[in-house]
């Protein structure tokens, strides 16, 4: 009897010791299986007693067929209690988007920290990771969500799984009484794309072409992951957002139509693709104001009047040319051939010359 109750005490207190030891907990956050293209989280919470005394490492994951990010670089702190012990907790979200379908397992490295023992003591402690297994299907597959095996890609092409949204804006006014775009001029167009839920380097570039007469200048795009939702954005979400600024010089006067930006995602729930776009702009753009204005090349270009045509010029330019050739002929001592004028004989070069009126 004795031995019986011993042994029930030293199982209760094997279970204390090990319910206050520092542990790991991993949970996949939405359901499975995923599309590919789909972004799901992946929560990991390391839980130590008493206090952490160092920040957990935690590490990259690398999973072959897959884009594992970090959106938020510091982790989340936390408290709980298990079986009646208060636990200090570290929280940490990774996004896990398949670029195929297929079965994905994490990676299961170990996390090293240091904690405060018993005492207050200083520990070293290290979890490890479990083993997490993914499902994924690739797009376009059947409403059953079969899924092949990782190293078959998916037939269609990867595209986000996320309804994308796309905004506008220019640096000026380009419509109303506010426009006053002239030739030579510069407009800078910034394009923002956000897709819930997805990395940024997951959403396609955008074809922009310039129309023709105009100059184009795209700066390298700004990728940012685990955003918060703004603007016309869904409220209350985080996502990836890529940032697109195209400067359009425009070198001459008339109508110019800037194309619509079109994105296009996966549909998880029609199995289809689709599209998210702004809208083209039309511009109105005047010609040049008179004097020196800048160029589009740097130069200091003479800018001709709006109401003289350059026929005109061409035809008054001649004309000075011409006067001005006549009157240097006129001054070298040209004479029509034939023609001597009054008093050029030899008699009169050698005529002495007239007395004066009043000697």
């Amino acid at each position: 009897m004795t031995m019986r109750w011993l042994a029930v005490l030293l199982l209760f207190l094997s279970g204390v010791v090990q319910a206050a030891a520092p542990t790991v907990r991993v949970r996949v956050l939405g359901q499975q299986p995923v599309v590919a293209g789909q972004s799901v989280q992946i929560e990991v919470t390391i839980l130590t007693p008493n206090f952490f005394l160092s920040a957990p490492a935690f590490p990259a994951l690398q999973v072959p067929g897959a884009v594992v990010t970090m959106p938020d670089e510091r982790g989340v702190n936390s408290t709980e209690t298990i079986d009646g012990t208060s636990y200090a907790g570290i929280r940490k979200i990774y996004v896990f988007t398949p670029q195929t379908g297929g079965d994905f397992t994490l990676p299961t490295p170990e996390i090293h920290f240091r904690w405060s023992g018993d005492g207050g003591k200083p520990q070293d402690a290290t979890v490890t990771l479990p083993a997490i297994t993914i499902h994924a299907g690739g797009q376009g597959n059947d409403s059953q969500g079969a899924a092949p095996s990782a190293s078959a890609p998916s037939a269609a092409p990867l595209l986000p799984a996320a309804p994308i949204h796309i905004q506008q804006t220019f640096d000026q006014p380009v419509s109303g009484k506010d426009a006053h775009l002239r030739a030579g001029d510069a407009l800078v167009r910034t394009i923002t794309i956000f897709a819930p839920g997805t990395p940024a380097m997951m959403i396609e570039p955008p074809q922009l072409a310039a129309p023709r007469g105009v100059r184009q200048f795209r700066a390298d795009p700004q990728l940012q992951d685990g955003v918060a939702a703004s603007g016309d954005e869904p409220a209350g979400t985080s996502g990836g957002r890529r940032v697109e600024t195209i400067t359009y010089v425009f070198e001459g006067s008339g109508h110019y139509t800037l194309p619509a930006v079109s994105v296009a995602w996966y549909d998880p729930a029609t199995g289809k693709r689709a599209q998210s776009s702004a809208p083209a702009v039309t511009i109105d753009v005047a010609r040049a104001a008179p004097g020196l204005g800048l160029a589009p090349s740097g130069g200091t270009p003479l800018q001709i009047p709006d109401w003289l045509d350059w026929r005109w010029v061409a035809l008054l330019a001649g004309v000075l040319i011409g006067a001005g050739y006549a009157a240097w002929r006129w001054h070298k001592g040209w004479r029509p051939h034939g023609r001597r004028a009054h008093g050029d004989g030899p008699h009169r070069r050698n005529a002495p010359p007239l007395p004066p009126l009043n000697p």
